[in-house]
This record gives structure tokens, C-alpha cells and sequence, in this order.
């Protein structure tokens, strides 16, 4: 559900990060990690990737403190191709792809002990969408095959595991809605096929849905993911073939409830009701419309969460302390949930948009959420 944030260029508070730094010395990381199970994780492009507001270096030390081990960052189909080249209509013949901007995180997050998962996704340039436009308009399932197994070929031995698109189920990211599964079915099996046809051993995630239907803007997870597989609504597979895929990625929000709420409508997944989802990959295990190489069902990789900590949606930090270390519980519980990912560590700046689930204010003060989560291992 966050949104991608755009570069800008904002002064940096040169003095503060000096005087954080300095501090980083009780910064040490934990002895006592999330159960063996559970990788814990985080995402800030803003903040990680594009360095916009705060210092990269800084950062990294203070994610590390928390435990985490995995660093996901969105790599954008646009963002690595000239603007030449995206706007034209017609396919280059000789794409110059720069991905130096994810170089230099990979190395970076390594240097801190952490490794980098990437979620590839549009927007799609113009010669790959159906109505020749930059965007996410029905992108085009064979050239979307050879942006990912480009992107599996530069990152091979750094990189061990991706996502197919962000958030397939949300208009912001895949039109037309309705359409939404029928045009991602294509894209993952391409996505797959790309990846692994250079990197056989990496995995590639499903997913990254959001987690409920919003008229006009969202469906339903579930009702995203029996289209997707061509089952109906008794889990009767009609394709004739099923998809593969080594897990499945998902944002289990709920932004004003607690974690133990039971959102309503079957269809729905949040953090609350993750069974729906579990019972779902079962049955689809089962009748072999999505499973892995193996023929095992698939795990599940919670690739983003939060509560906000601003703006209409916040909730006071005491309580949202609570629940998200109560949500961290929930998701150690779960054997099938391998990942939880807190999206947002510093607070974005007004100007970039009202999406702040930080953890960290832009002058490094740490709030109580990220103090919550220091101990939920």
C-alpha cells in the first residue's frame, strides 16, 4: 500500500546524523533473535535506495540493531531505463538498463550483514503496455520476461529472491482492476520463467497483494488469487496448467484495528486473519493450480505492514507500540509466515505524500514503535 516516492532533493540535517552517528555505539545488535522461522525485514526506498532525507549509513545501523536480516526495495521497471527509451513506443533494440542505484544498496545492506530482496514492478514504459503509454495498463507479459531476466542476470549471486509486481490487486499498480488477475497470471509465469532461467535456484514470491477490497481501488486478495489460478469459488481448477512459485508475498494491513481483529468478509486477509490465506495456498496446493517446483504448498513472506504514526490514520504510540509487537507475535506463531516486514523506518517529509508508518523521526529520534519491536525477539 505505500506508494513510491519520487526524487526530490532536500537539505540533509548535516549536524543531527553527526550526532547520531556518534551515539551508534549503543547501537549493538541483538543476541537474542526472532524465532528460526521468522526473517524479520524492512523497507524505505525513500530513505535506503534513493537516499533522499536521511543518511544511508545511519540507517542501516539502526535497522541492523533491530535484528533484521533482509532489506526490500522495489525495483522499478522505469527507473532503470533512460527516459528515452521508456517514453518510445516501439521496443529498442538495444535496451541501457542503469542499476547502479541497487548496486550500491546491495553492497551497502552487506556491508551491515543484511541482504537485499527485490519486489520487480512497473511502472512499465510505453512499448511494453497496451495502450503505448508509461504506466501500469495491461503491461505486456514477454516483455515484462526480459526486464526480470535481465534484472536476474546483473544481480545473480547477490540477490536471491524476488516478487512478481507490487500490489497487483491496487489500481495504482495494475489496470484495468477487474482485469487485474487474468493480466498478472501472465506476468507471473513470465516473471518466473525469466528469473529462473538464469538463477534456477532463486526464489520468485507470488503476490505482494494488498490485504482487503476497497470499491474502486482494491480487490479482495482472495478473490484476486482464485482468478489469478483459475479456480472458482469451490477450488475447482479449470486451467489446464498451474503456476509455480517459491512463496507467497503479501501486506497484511490493518490500520486501525488491533492485530487479534477479524476483518470482515471471507475474501479479505489482514494480520488478524491470516488462516484465510494459509487455508487458501492449501487448497491450491492440493489441486495444483499454484505450488512450488516441489509440488509443496506455498509459505507466506509478509512484505509489508505498519500503523501510522501520522496523519489521519494515526494512532497514539503507546497503543501502536503494542500492536505492533503484538502483530510480530502473530506472525512468530504462524509456521508458515517466514517473513514480517516493517515498511518505513524515517518519517517522510509532508511534502512527498501522508503515508508515514515510520519508526524514526527525521532528526533520528526512535519512537516507541521502534522501540517495541527492538524487544518483540
Amino acid at each position: 500500500m505505500g506508494s513510491d516516492i519520487r526524487s526530490v532533493t532536500l537539505p540533509r540535517k548535516c549536524l543531527s546524523l553527526l550526532a547520531l552517528a556518534a551515539s551508534l555505539v549503543f547501537f549493538t545488535p541483538p543476541q537474542a533473535h526472532a524465532a528460526r522461522h521468522l526473517e524479520l525485514a524492512l523497507q524505505d526506498d525513500a530513505v535506503l535506495l534513493q537516499k533522499l532525507y536521511y543518511n544511508q549509513d545511519l540507517a542501516l545501523q539502526q535497522i541492523r540493531a533491530l535484528g533484521v536480516r533482509h532489506i526490500r526495495a522495489n525495483l522499478l521497471w522505469t527507473r532503470v531505463l533512460p527516459g528515452w527509451q521508456t517514453n518510445r513506443r516501439t521496443k529498442p533494440r538495444h535496451l541501457f538498463y542503469d542499476w547502479s542505484q541497487y548496486d550500491q544498496l546491495i553492497d551497502a545492506a552487506r556491508r551491515h550483514g543484511m541482504k537485499v530482496q527485490l519486489t520487480i514492478a512497473g511502472p512499465a514504459p510505453a512499448w511494453a503496455t497496451r495502450n503505448h503509454l508509461v504506466g501500469v495498463y495491461k503491461p505486456k507479459a514477454g516483455r515484462f520476461r526480459g526486464f526480470a531476466r535481465a534484472a536476474a542476470l546483473h544481480f545473480r549471486g547477490r540477490v536471491s529472491r524476488y516478487s512478481i509486481w507490487n500490489e497487483p490487486n491496487y489500481v495504482g499498480w495494475l489496470k484495468p482492476l477487474r482485469s487485474g488477475p487474468r493480466i498478472y497470471r501472465g506476468l507471473m509465469a513470465a516473471g518466473y520463467r525469466g528469473i529462473k532461467s538464469v538463477q534456477p535456484h532463486a526464489q520468485v514470491l507470488f503476490g505482494e497483494t494488498v490485504p482487503y477490497a476497497s470499491k474502486g481501488h482494491s480487490t479482495s486478495p482472495l478473490w484476486f488469487l482464485r482468478r489469478a489460478t483459475c479456480v472458482d469459488r469451490h477450488w475447482h481448477r479449470h486451467c489446464r496448467h498451474g503456476l509455480k512459485a517459491d512463496g507467497y508475498a503479501h501486506h497484511p494491513y490493518d490500520f486501525l484495528h488491533s492485530p487479534h481483529f477479524r476483518y470482515p468478509g471471507r475474501d479479505n486477509v489482514t494480520i488478524g486473519t491470516l488462516g484465510r490465506l494459509t487455508r487458501a495456498l492449501n487448497r491450491l496446493g492440493h489441486n495444483g493450480a499454484l505450488r512450488t517446483s516441489r509440488g509443496k504448498r506455498l509459505n507466506v513472506y509478509l512484505t509489508e505492514f505498519g500503523y501510522f504514526a501520522s496523519g489521519k490514520r494515526r494512532i497514539p504510540a503507546g497503543r501502536r507500540a503494542r500492536y505492533l509487537r503484538q502483530a510480530y507475535r502473530i506472525a512468530r506463531r504462524n509456521p508458515r509466515v517466514k517473513q514480517m516486514l516493517q515498511y518505513l523506518l524515517v518519517r517522510p517529509p509532508k511534502a512527498l505524500g501522508n503515508f508515514d508508518t515510520s519508526l524514526i523521526s527525521p532528526h533520528g529520534a526512535l519512537s516507541a514503535a521502534y522501540h517495541a519491536l527492538l524487544k518483540s525477539h
